[in-house]
C-alpha cells in the first residue's frame, strides 16, 4: 500500500481517537491521551506528521477542537493550557537537543524584532498590567507561538519535510469543504451529527434565514492553498497535478461559501496572479480550468441550500460596491472603518511612537478586526516599521534568488508564489482579521512559521547550488 496513504490513515485514526478521548471518554482520558502524544512526538523524527496533527488539533476538525477545547489543566487555579502550546515547548526542547547550526537568512532582522518584542513586554509593565496570574499567563500564551519562527526552520531543515507536510494537508482541504457543504445542507455541523451537542452560532443563522458565516479549519485552508500553489509551480513529480488543483479549488470554495469578503478577495487575487504571472497559461489551459470550475460549481449549485448560500455569499461580496461609492458601512454590513478603526486609532494617538505594548490599555482597546490599526496601537510607528521591514526584506531576498537560477529551474517560477500569496494574505489581515503582529495564536504561529521556514530553506538550497556552480 502507498506509504503516504498509510500515514494519512494513521493521522486520521489518531484524530478520531483524540475526538473520542476529548469529548466522549471519561474526563481524565483526554489528559492521558494528549500526554501520550507529547511523549510520542518527543521520541519521533517525523516532524511533518506531528506538525499537521497539532495544527488540526489547534485549528479545528469538522466542528471539533474549537478554541480552548483541546486543553490540559497544567497549573491549578489558572486557565487550562491548549495542547498546541505544549507542542511548541517541545519543539524548542528538540531544537536545543539537536544543536542545529542553521540560521535562516532573515535571522538578523528576526533578532531585532525579538529585542523590540521584549521592549513591548517591558513597556506594558511600565504602563500598567494587572498583577493577576491569569493576565500574566495570557501574555505568555500570546508570546509562546512565536517560538516556532526559531524552531521550525531548524526542525524542517530539508525541503522534503515541507513536501511531506503538504501530502498530509491534502485530505484536510477536502474535509474543510465537506464540513461547509454538510453544514449548509443539513443545518448542523458534522460534529453535532456525531453527538457533540454544542451551539454553533453560524448553524443557527441558517435556521433564521441569515447568511451562513461558518468557516471550518481556516488556517489549514489558508496554508494548504499556499502549499498547493507552490507545488503546482515547482512541477514536481511527487504530486498529482490534478489533485493539487483540486486542493486549490476546494480551499477557494470553502472560503467563498463562508461569505467572508476578505478571504474571497485574497483567494481571487492570488489565483489570478498565479495563473497570469507564474503559470503563464495558454488560452487552452485557462479554458480547461474554467470549464472544470463551471462543472464543480454547477454540481454544488444543484443542491438547493448550497445554491441559496452561494447567492447570499455573492450578494454579500457585492456590498463592497457600496464602499466604493462612499458608504463606509458597505450597506450596513461593515463596521470596521466607521466604528472599530477610529476607536483603536484614537488610543494609538496617545502613544504614537511605540504604542501601548502588552499593557492593560492594549488588552482593553485592542481589536483584531482592524489589523493595521491594531499593530500601530500595540507597537507604534516604530514597531509597524520594523515589521514591514522584515516582510519586505524577506520578499526581496527571495526574489533576488530567482536570478541565480536557470530559466528552466522549477523553483524560479515557484519563488513568485511567496510575494503573490503574501499580498493576498495581507488583504485578509487588512479586511477580515489581524494576521500579523508581535504575538499570535497557535494557528498563526504554525501557519506563518511554515511559510517563512520554507522560504528560508529554499534560500539556503539555492545559495548552495549557486556556490557549487562557481
Amino acid at each position: 500500500m502507498n506509504p503516504n496513504l498509510l500515514k494519512i490513515g494513521k493521522l486520521i485514526g489518531l484524530l478520531a481517537i483524540a475526538v473520542w478521548a476529548n469529548y466522549f471518554g471519561p474526563g481524565f482520558l483526554a489528559t492521558v491521551f494528549f500526554l501520550g502524544t507529547f511523549v510520542a512526538y518527543f521520541l519521533s523524527k517525523d516532524e511533518p506528521f506531528w506538525f499537521v496533527f497539532f495544527l488540526v488539533i489547534s485549528d479545528g476538525f469538522i466542528g471539533f477542537f474549537n478554541n480552548y477545547e483541546a486543553v490540559i489543566s497544567a497549573i491549578p487555579g489558572l486557565p487550562a493550557v491548549e495542547v498546541g502550546h505544549f507542542y511548541v515547548v517541545l519543539t524548542l526542547v528538540k531544537v536545543i537537543r539537536k544543536k542545529s547550526t542553521f540560521k535562516p537568512f532573515y535571522n538578523g532582522l528576526l533578532s531585532i524584532l525579538l529585542v523590540y518584542l521584549i521592549f513591548l513586554v517591558v513597556q506594558g509593565y511600565v504602563l500598567g498590567v494587572s498583577p493577576e496570574l491569569n493576565v500574566q499567563f495570557r501574555i505568555i500564551k500570546h508570546l509562546l507561538p512565536l517560538t516556532l519562527f526559531y524552531t521550525l526552520p531548524r526542525l524542517f531543515d530539508e525541503e522534503k519535510h515541507f513536501r511531506e507536510t503538504m501530502t498530509l494537508f491534502i485530505p484536510f482541504a477536502f474535509i474543510a469543504l465537506f464540513s461547509q457543504v454538510f453544514t449548509i445542507t443539513t443545518g448542523f455541523a458534522p460534529s453535532q451529527m456525531l453527538g457533540l451537542y454544542q451551539n454553533f452560532g453560524f448553524a443557527a443563522d441558517l435556521e433564521k434565514g441569515f447568511v451562513y458565516r461558518g468557516f471550518f479549519s481556516t488556517k489549514m485552508v489558508l496554508i494548504s492553498f499556499f502549499a498547493a500553489l507552490y507545488y503546482i509551480a515547482t512541477d514536481t513529480k511527487h504530486f498529482n497535478k490534478i489533485l493539487l488543483y483540486a486542493v486549490v479549488a476546494a480551499d477557494f470554495m470553502a472560503a467563498f461559501l463562508s461569505a467572508t469578503r476578505g478571504w474571497v478577495i485574497c483567494f481571487s487575487f492570488v489565483t489570478f496572479f498565479f495563473l497570469v504571472l507564474v503559470l503563464k497559461l495558454s488560452a487552452r489551459r485557462i479554458g480547461l480550468i474554467t470549464l472544470t470550475s463551471v462543472i464543480v460549481l454547477t454540481s454544488l449549485m444543484s443542491i438547493p441550500v448550497v445554491y441559496k448560500q452561494f447567492s447570499q455569499a455573492f450578494d454579500r461580496i457585492l456590498t463592497l460596491e457600496a464602499l466604493a461609492t462612499g458608504d463606509m458601512t458597505a450597506g450596513g454590513t461593515l463596521q470596521r472603518l466607521n466604528d472599530r478603526a477610529p476607536r483603536v486609532v484614537n488610543k494609538w494617538k496617545e502613544s504614537p511612537l511605540t504604542g501601548w505594548g502588552f499593557s492593560d490599555d492594549f488588552f482593553k482597546y485592542g481589536d483584531y478586526h482592524v489589523g493595521n490599526q491594531n499593530i500601530l496601537m500595540h507597537s507604534g510607528i516604530l514597531g509597524a516599521f520594523l515589521l514591514a521591514l522584515f516582510f519586505v526584506y524577506f520578499q526581496l531576498k527571495l526574489f533576488q534568488q530567482r536570478f541565480k537560477l536557470p530559466r528552466s529551474h522549477p523553483w524560479k517560477a515557484a519563488l513568485l508564489i511567496f510575494p503573490i500569496f503574501f499580498m493576498g494574505w495581507f488583504i485578509i489581515h487588512s479586511s477580515s482579521g489581524q494576521q500579523f503582529q508581535y504575538y499570535g495564536s497557535l494557528t498563526d504561529g504554525m501557519s506563518q512559521s511554515f511559510y517563512f521556514s520554507l522560504g528560508a530553506i529554499l534560500f539556503r538550497d539555492i545559495t548552495t547550488l549557486h556556490k557549487k556552480k562557481e
